[in-house]
């Protein structure tokens, strides 16, 4: 059967009286409230609505990690947002890391990665890297939740996975150095992403932008005579870091050395 409120399948149990209509006490609930309100909606209103708030789900979810942090995401916090039922959320993902899993699909597939360029390995992991780190600049809590040993193991993973290495092994190595390689150039990429995650916390804790927080650190490092024992320090003073430290021309300036001394154009 299923709920007349939230759309979702369950198995009704034998007993004496009139057959239940809902799923759960919640949705009873919601259901009894919403006819107090507004009056009773008919069946396709309803499907209407299903269909909508499922639409919704996983957008709303990935707007609260993009503004309070993944931290902030629960089937909870995400059905009070949405105003979805719990247990309808609950049985559409099951649990808190089905929910990030699809989080993370909808997130890696929205554009999907770059199709490979056969016999040019460097420009396909280049233009996969940049894809990644564009998710990374849009969302810098995502690295968190892929920055691990054990990653969403999602289709859209699997599949950035799969261009890399098959990038790698064109160069003539077998699949075990080939993952290798990738994961090295993985680490690259998320480690200056987590710079992305970094600075978006001190942001959301803190009032002091970057850039005023390096100008009070210069003025109290010179005051020590820090800039005068360490050269290097009084020249980034005068330079552009001053204005805020860029990780995007930084990410930029290391992703072709690394790539190309891991991958080299020949095989080896």
């Amino acid at each position: 059967m299923e709920c007349v409120e939230c759309g979702l399948p369950w198995h009704e149990t034998r007993g004496t009286g009139r057959p239940r209509r809902y799923c759960s006490r919640s949705c009873q609930g919601r259901a009894y409230r919403r006819r107090r309100d507004q009056g009773r909606l008919s069946k396709p209103v309803r499907i209407e609505m299903i269909e909508k708030q499922s639409a919704t789900t996983l957008p709303t979810a990935i707007a609260m990690a993009d503004a309070q942090g993944i931290d902030s995401v629960t089937l909870r916090s995400v059905a009070s947002q949405t105003g979805m039922a719990l247990t309808a959320l609950q049985r559409s993902f099951g649990s808190r890391d089905r929910l990030v899993d699809a989080m993370v699909q909808h997130i890696l597939s929205s554009p999907p990665a770059p199709s490979p360029r056969m016999g040019d390995p460097i420009a396909t992991l280049t233009h996969l890297a940049e894809h990644e780190w564009k998710k990374y600049g849009s969302h810098p809590w995502l690295v968190t939740v892929m920055g691990r040993t054990r990653p969403p193991l999602v289709p859209a993973t699997l599949d950035s996975v799969h261009i890399g290495i098959e990038a790698i092994r064109e160069t003539g190595v077998d699949s075990n150095i080939a993952l290798d390689r990738y994961l090295a150039i993985s680490a690259y990429i998320q480690g200056m992403a987590l710079l992305l995650h970094a600075e978006q916390q001190e942001t959301m804790h803190s009032d002091t932008s970057l850039r005023v927080w390096w100008s009070e650190e210069v003025d109290r490092l010179d005051r020590r005579g820090f800039t005068q024992r360490h050269h290097w320090l009084a020249d980034l003073t005068n330079q552009s870091l001053s204005d805020g430290f860029d990780v995007d021309a930084c990410f930029r300036d290391g992703l072709d050395r690394v790539i190309a001394g891991l991958v080299p154009p020949t095989s080896q």
